[in-house]
């Protein structure tokens, strides 16, 4: 394992201009055992960054995730389909308790799983997503040396889903039309012309639905459990939100609310400036590359093949140089000038979705359109709060699940008191004025 710490520029950009890297490969010795990958999909999992593979899936996932048209067109639907799945689960403005993870991964991946996989697969069964969270959200757990000690509900939802992906994949079952694929559509007949056998199928889909949905899932999760924990940050939202809502549509007793995408962006610094600081405290993993053959790094050093190199990108997003003496506090304030906007200069020293030169999340742009969207939504449409004597109401949010890989989970799921705003029915985000950028 090599090391390059983030704040040396020159290594750095070394680092991103080097050949004989693999993204892939890390993956799957990172996690690949604990996910159960089989040899079936050994060789694909295992392309380096310049391989057809590679350079397949990017592009797709570049024309899926950062297109504004498609952006547009999955923003859209999966905010229709969190309302959705809110009409099914909380009804009434009586006060439900919640799992505040287990609720909001529920959403997200109904929600998401109709975008990007269909209506017709394993996300629409209840089940299923609950053993994905289980099994995604612990996959850690799994490198115990000793399986004795790994707990059989880890095994058992591993297999769940597992077994549900397998049924899909070979079903056909993605949802979608032939003019219009989804995402994983469009992934399957992929596989297909790189002759993958059809056994290898689900441990490339695992694979994109961690790469794809968790870490949208999780910085979303980040997001509530804050503001739920820290009452002056929720009022000073809300405050912000009400006063960019373009439209309400009087409907008996209730009133609609429709709110356009850009408005938030231009005009909510606070929310904005949320996100900045969820990305900084959050998204911190780092960054590896698998060295596929014999390499020289700065001409001096000689990098053996099959070793990993590494940047840590936490020693960066918490360097008291630039964040201040508070760096191990959450306070997105931070992002935001003595005027109130957002200090665009701080947030240029931000270092997540990968390292400048180098393959960089396609995802960015759709996960800041769906954290603002959804976060907006909830915030409108619901009144939340911790339950009495929870940590959460003393502003104490949980720990964090280390991982090698994306954004950590919650290390324990606390139980918030939900219920809807009086007078409040639907929530409509806009997208048709959404815009490039993260």
């Amino acid at each position: 394992m090599h090391f390059i710490h983030p704040l040396d520029a020159p290594s750095i950009k070394q680092f991103t201009v080097m050949r004989h890297l693999s993204l892939m490969t890390v993956f799957r010795v990172a996690v690949g055992p604990c996910m159960g990958l089989l040899p079936a999909s050994r060789q694909l999992l295992s392309d380096p960054d310049s391989g057809a593979f590679k350079k397949a899936l990017s592009k797709m996932f570049n024309e899926e995730l950062r297109s504004l048209k498609s952006l547009r067109k999955n923003a859209a639907q999966l905010e229709l389909k969190a309302g959705e799945h809110w009409d099914k689960t909380i009804k009434g403005r009586d006060p439900v308790i919640v799992g505040l993870g287990s609720w909001l991964f529920d959403l997200l991946s109904y929600s998401m799983g109709a975008v990007f996989w269909g209506e017709e697969g394993p996300f629409e069964d209840t089940l299923f997503r609950e053993h994905l969270r289980v099994f995604i959200q612990n996959l850690e757990t799994f490198r115990n040396p000793f399986s004795f000690l790994v707990p059989t509900e880890l095994f058992s939802a591993r297999e769940y889903v597992r077994n549900k992906l397998d049924e899909a994949a070979e079903d056909d079952a993605y949802g979608g039309n032939i003019h219009e694929p989804t995402l994983f559509k469009r992934l399957s007949v992929l596989y297909e012309s790189l002759e993958l056998p059809q056994e290898g199928f689900t441990d490339c889909h695992l694979v994109a639905i961690v790469g794809l949905m968790s870490n949208v899932i999780n910085i979303i999760t980040w997001a509530i459990c804050h503001i739920v924990a820290d009452s002056e940050l929720m009022e000073s939202l809300i405050s912000e939100l009400n006063a960019v809502v373009d439209d309400v549509h009087q409907n008996q007793d209730t009133k609609n609310l429709v709110i356009d995408i850009d408005r938030v962006r231009s005009s909510c610094p606070l929310l904005l400036a949320t996100w900045y600081e969820l990305l900084r405290v959050y998204g911190d993993s780092p960054v590896a590359r698998y060295v596929y053959e014999d390499s020289i790094f700065k001409v001096k050093y000689q990098i053996k093949k099959g070793a990993i190199i590494m940047t840590p990108i936490h020693l960066h997003n918490f360097d008291v140089d630039i964040w201040g003496a508070d760096v191990e506090e959450f306070r997105p304030t931070r992002f935001l000038k003595e005027n109130g906007e957002v200090d665009e200069n701080l947030v240029k020293h931000l270092n997540v979705f990968g390292l400048p030169g180098m393959h960089q999340c396609p995802g960015r742009y759709l996960g800041l359109n769906i954290t603002l969207s959804l976060v907006a939504k909830v915030l409108l449409s619901f009144e939340m709060a911790p339950r009495d004597g929870d940590a959460l109401g003393k502003g104490v949010v949980p720990k964090r699940k280390e991982t090698m890989l994306g954004l950590p989970a919650m290390g324990h799921d606390p139980d918030i008191i939900v219920r809807r705003r009086e007078s409040v029915g639907l929530v409509r985000v806009r997208f048709e004025n959404v815009r490039p950028g993260w």
